[in-house]
């Protein structure tokens, strides 16, 4: 027998039972458009997370006073926090080639006034470079001014959330908010930004100048973050290690004591959020392949039952001269054809839901060419692994005894 007449006769018995055939590759069918869809989700939600670092501020390192731990899945500020000064962000900005904008920032949670109306917000202040570091842009108005910084100005940007609180579809622009007892006139509107990476709302905001919020509202000399915006993305590492170095000159510290400041980088929020991301994309898509197991063993119940069922043709091949290797190979072919033909439906299945949903829905889905060639490989490998019992078990029969077998 050579090997177009096994294959010719693997699919003359697989036709002959077509509907047994179709459910045996049911569940390779499922895992496989199962495993390619939940990849196309995982790679789907990392690019979204990614979107969000890079919307927060391009080769952006943020450094906060004292330590930043991890707490209910988000980065907290712990310790000392009075470490950080405007000072810092000046020698930052003039002693290191690297960094293109420095702003030093501060911020509370505090309830802000319109009329009748009070709302909490974060009540932040900051620099001129602040916006342009963190790309927030202007829709309506203008941003305060230097003048406005170095004289305290009680002047004031909105975000969108803090306007839908506090003025619901009125015009903000031109209008007083009281914060603290202090009137603030509102001079500028920023467009919406979302959430950051730890769904906080990047529009609950009302910006005004550090040294108004410094002097007049928390009455404090230092700053809890200092946002730096590095000059390109190759440059951030060698950015940060000189300014470490020179925050822990100026802080005084010694060899053996500790950084009294936390940096994190865009690289290694990337790289946290890359990591969490593809820990659920293994997870799901782990438990996606457990129907892969499934459709593997249904391949296997099938080609026994076959076994069973044409044991007196076994028996007759054999007699007119076909070798144990003649029937391995034709049982193989069998769980090849069916391991192949479930895998085929179900990465037409997988790449056709990927593009729909894709297309018509609201998801954000990435189709990963890698899934496909994987998902092609393992409907191969399924198909020998489990087809090998049987067609060794086919190939064993004794000749004499099959043909007796009714």
């Amino acid at each position: 027998m050579n090997l177009f007449s096994s294959f010719s006769i693997a699919v003359t018995a697989l036709l002959a039972h077509k509907t047994r055939t179709l459910l045996a590759s049911l569940g390779i069918l499922i895992g496989i458009a199962s495993v390619i869809v939940m990849v196309a989700i995982g790679k789907g939600s990392q690019q979204e997370v990614m979107d969000v670092i890079a919307g927060m501020g391009e080769n952006m390192v943020t450094i906060n006073a004292g330590e930043m731990k991890r707490r209910g899945g988000r980065l907290r500020l712990s310790g000392n926090v009075i470490t950080l000064s405007p000072r810092d962000a000046e020698r930052i900005a003039d002693e290191i080639d690297e960094v293109e904008l420095v702003a030093p920032f501060e911020e509370k949670r505090m309830n802000a006034k319109f009329d009748n109306n009070a709302a909490e917000t974060s009540i932040t202040g900051s620099t001129l470079d602040f916006p342009l570091i963190r790309g927030y842009q202007i829709e309506k108005g203008e941003m305060f001014s230097e003048q406005d910084i170095k004289t305290a100005g009680r002047v004031a940007v909105i975000g969108k959330t803090a306007v839908k609180n506090l003025f619901g579809e009125e015009d903000p622009v031109g209008q007083v908010v009281k914060v603290h007892f202090i009137p603030f006139k509102i001079i500028g509107v920023f467009e919406a930004k979302g959430v950051d990476t730890n769904g906080l709302d990047q529009d609950d905001l009302i910006l005004i100048p550090l040294p108004t919020l410094m002097r007049r509202i928390v009455n404090q000399t230092h700053v809890s973050r200092i946002f730096v915006k590095i000059s390109s993305r190759e440059n951030i590492e060698k950015a940060s290690e000189k300014i470490r170095e020179l925050l822990r000159e100026n802080h005084k510290l010694n060899d053996e004591r500790e950084d009294d400041f936390t940096m994190v980088s865009q690289l290694d929020l990337e790289e946290m959020k890359r990591e969490t991301s593809e820990l659920f994309t293994k997870l799901i898509v782990g438990v996606a392949a457990i129907s892969l197991l499934v459709g593997g063993i249904g391949i296997l119940a099938v080609m026994l039952i076959s076994v069973k069922e044409r044991t007196k043709e076994i028996g007759i091949r054999r007699a007119v001269g076909a070798t144990r290797q003649d029937i391995i190979r034709q049982f193989l072919y069998e769980s090849l054809i069916i391991g192949f033909l479930g895998g085929a439906i179900g990465i037409a299945l997988g790449v056709g839901l990927t593009l729909g949903l894709t297309h018509w829905g609201d998801w954000t889905l990435l189709l990963d060419q890698d899934s496909i060639w994987t998902a092609s490989w393992v409907c191969a490998l399924i198909g020998v692994v489990f087809g090998v019992f049987p067609a060794i078990k086919a190939s064993k029969l004794d000749p004499m005894e099959a043909l007796t077998i009714e």
